[in-house]
């Protein structure tokens, strides 16, 4: 599966995360190591795949399973095929989310109730170098959202 396939889904997962009111799971130190690996990858990986990477030296077979059983269960993988190892089969795995989707979503999380997502928008956008660019990518993008509506 090529990487434009592999995120086209995306904004429809996206949409419906784990419900778009819903808390969502913050993500270990290890997960996010674990999510990192998945969303670099330009195609879906197997847990075959991720322990043949060595990673970390502490990541075994069985420490990888049970990662990738909580990453599936709380919403941040999916699966999108089998692959054949032998005589067994290892499904192959994608994110449901972007990386950038993520950080987003843990950002309005952790300050619901304290600030606005224009002003979470506004504090990011005065910390980017390129103050000129990211005006003309903002504007891009909301010129997208209002065509959708």
């Amino acid at each position: 599966m090529q990487i434009q396939d592999k995120w086209a889904a995306t904004e429809e997962v996206a949409a419906g995360f784990n419900g778009r009111n819903k808390k969502m799971k913050e993500l270990t130190k290890s997960e996010e190591q674990m999510m990192d690996i998945f969303w670099d990858s330009k195609e879906a990986l197997t847990s075959v795949d991720i322990v043949k990477m060595q990673v970390k030296a502490t990541w075994t077979n069985g420490v990888v399973h049970n990662f990738i059983r909580s990453l599936v269960q709380n919403g941040y993988l999916k699966e999108c095929g089998m692959e054949q190892f032998g005589r067994q089969y290892a499904r192959k795995l994608m994110p449901a989310l972007t990386r950038e989707e993520y950080i987003a979503k843990l950002m309005i999380q952790k300050s619901e109730g304290k600030s606005s997502v224009k002003q979470i928008l506004v504090a990011l956008a005065k910390e980017s170098e390129d103050m000129e660019q990211v005006i003309e990518e903002l504007e891009e993008i909301i010129r997208k959202l209002k065509e959708e509506q």
